[in-house]
C-alpha cells in the first residue's frame, strides 16, 4: 500500500566507518559518516531503498500516471527542485502522503470522479 511509505520523519546520525585516525594530541578517534534514514509506517529505510520500495508500490497500485502528473506539477511550481532526481523523489513523497489532494491548482481525477 502506498500510504505505508509516507515519510513520518527523517533521522540522521553519524555512524562509524570502522576506520580510525590519530588526532593532533596523539589519541585515536573513529571516523564517522553521516547517514540519513526515513521512518515510515512500513519501517525505517535508507533514501535509495525507500525510493525503490515506494516506486514498486506505486506501480503495483497502477498510479504511475498520477505520479507523472504530480512530477509535471512540481516541475512547474517547485523552484527549489533543481535536478530530475530531486523532482522525482519529491513527487513520490507527495503521492505517498497524498499531499496533492490539498493543492488548489492541481486537477485531481479522484475528486472529479467522486463529485
Amino acid at each position: 500500500m502506498i500510504a505505508d511509505y509516507q515519510i513520518k520523519s527523517r533521522v540522521g546520525n553519524a555512524e562509524k566507518t570502522g576506520e580510525y585516525e590519530i588526532t593532533r594530541r596523539g589519541t585515536r578517534r573513529a571516523k564517522t559518516r553521516f547517514v540519513e534514514r526515513y521512518v515510515t509506517p512500513a519501517g525505517t529505510f535508507l533514501p535509495e531503498e525507500w525510493r525503490e520500495r515506494a516506486l514498486s508500490a506505486i506501480e503495483a497500485e497502477g498510479e504511475i500516471e498520477l505520479l507523472e502528473r504530480i512530477k509535471e506539477h512540481c516541475g512547474r511550481f517547485c523552484a527549489w527542485l533543481h535536478t530530475e532526481k530531486d523532482l522525482e523523489e519529491y513527487a513520490i513523497e507527495c503521492l505517498c502522503s497524498r499531499a496533492y489532494r490539498y493543492w488548489d491548482d492541481f486537477e485531481n481525477i479522484e475528486t472529479i470522479i467522486w463529485m
